[in-house]
């Protein structure tokens, strides 16, 4: 069970290495926000050929299980992810403000240009 178990998440690793790429070539998905799911898909397929490493390395940090150390591997995986999302969030309101009050300049001037 546990060979079948192996294979199929060396075939899901590389099935998402796979898609991602495409999406990068073919819908010009940011670079940037793809090298997380890039390095992701690779550790997930140096787990799937190491199966004993994150036991070994659970058992090396205390995790009481390797269930344990995979959970807390996920949750800090997702929270990368939300970390870099809130910085673009950010980022992109900046710029919406920006461009509003650039907007909003532009218009009253023309609005007084008008007048005159």
């Amino acid at each position: 069970m546990e060979y079948r178990l192996n294979v199929f998440f060396i075939i899901a690793s590389v099935v998402t290495f796979l898609f991602v790429i495409r999406k990068i070539r073919k819908h010009g998905l940011n670079i940037d926000d793809s090298i997380v799911w890039i390095l992701w898909s690779i550790l997930l397929l140096i787990v799937s050929i190491f199966p004993g490493l994150p036991t070994w390395i659970s058992n090396q940090l205390g995790f009481m299980s390797t269930s344990n150390f995979i959970f807390c591997l996920f949750i800090f995986f997702l929270y990368i992810m939300l970390f870099a999302q809130a910085t673009e969030i950010s980022k992109l309101r900046e710029k919406q403000k920006e461009l509003i009050q650039k907007l909003s300049i532009k218009e009253y001037e023309e609005k007084k240009g008008e007048k005159e």
